[in-house]
């Protein structure tokens, strides 16, 4: 017999075990501070991504990134594919 398995923790347990500060400081807000932090988070979420998408270093290196991979990606889509109509050819031709 192996380990026993452990219980999976709801969204809310898994913030309170990964951002303990966080939940505890949020905890007592009443529902305005909360709505008020909401918005708060999502002004600097969108600074962040406005931030992102001007970083050119960034942009050079995904660019750079989806160049390189590309011949990986097309030999794996051509695998795939010739594997998918081999296996269509087998059920045709009545194997399993």
């Amino acid at each position: 017999m192996g380990r026993p398995k452990k219980e999976a923790l709801t969204f809310e347990g898994k913030v309170q075990k990964e951002m303990p500060e966080f939940a505890r400081e949020v905890a007592g807000l009443d529902v305005q501070a909360l709505k008020n932090r909401i918005a708060k988070y999502a002004s600097e979420l969108s600074k962040s991504e406005e931030c992102q998408e001007n970083d050119e270093a960034l942009s050079t290196s995904k660019a750079e990134v989806k160049e390189l991979g590309a011949p990986y990606r097309e030999v794996k889509k051509a695998v795939a594919t010739k594997t998918r109509y081999l296996l269509s050819l087998i059920e045709e031709k009545g194997g399993q």
